[in-house]
């Protein structure tokens, strides 16, 4: 194995909106949040590039008026709630250090991946990257895997990519790379070590 590939939320950086809401508003409020924004067409959308911020926030506030100060609040802050998984960051310095080439594969919105960039500096010791807004495709999309391994003329049996969603890592499998499921929170050391990668 030589590249080893990370997705970005709940890989590398907390994404737990339900948690992140919880902090300003009742339960009530919070449920019928989570449905309003990041359950909707638009928040995909988001992620394939498609939409900004800014367009998202005046579709959503026009179809739930009764909401406007939330969802405005919700979509101009949400990157608070993307805070780094330590554990994992470290264990990608260890890898960066043992000689593997690390890189990126993500749904991620335009301005949203601009801002997580920007705020920490651990996304420097990255070889490469796919953001899905960046090509407006999105995961599970093959097609999205393949640009990043034409890109950086990467060999998928050499390559491993770490993902916590199931459907994202069996399209990885798919195309020959070897997939590593992580849950939230889940021990990332142990699975590498499985693999004889640490």
């Amino acid at each position: 194995m030589k590249n080893i590939i990370f997705d970005i939320g709940n890989v590398l950086l907390r994404f737990q909106p339900h948690d992140y809401l919880s902090q300003f508003y009742n339960p009530d409020t919070v449920q019928q949040l989570m449905t309003i924004i990041f359950a909707s067409p638009e928040w995909i959308e988001l992620d394939k590039g498609t939409m900004m911020i800014e367009d998202v926030i005046g579709i959503l506030t026009n179809r739930y008026p009764q909401y406007h100060d939330e969802i405005v609040f919700v979509l101009n802050h949400w990157t608070d709630m993307m805070t780094p998984i330590e554990k994992n960051v470290k264990l990608a310095y260890q890898l960066k250090d043992k000689g593997y080439a690390l890189y990126l594969l993500s749904n991620f919105h335009t301005e949203a991946i601009k801002t997580v960039f920007d705020k920490y500096e651990f996304f420097k010791i990255f070889d490469g990257q796919m953001i899905s807004a960046h090509v407006h495709l999105i995961k599970p999309d093959y097609q999205l895997y393949q640009l990043l391994l034409d890109k950086y003329a990467l060999l998928p049996q050499e390559s491993v990519f770490i993902d916590d969603s199931p459907a994202n890592v069996k399209a990885s499998i798919d195309l020959g790379i070897t997939g590593i499921v992580l849950p939230y929170l889940d021990d990332l050391e142990e699975k590498l070590i499985a693999l004889q990668i640490l």
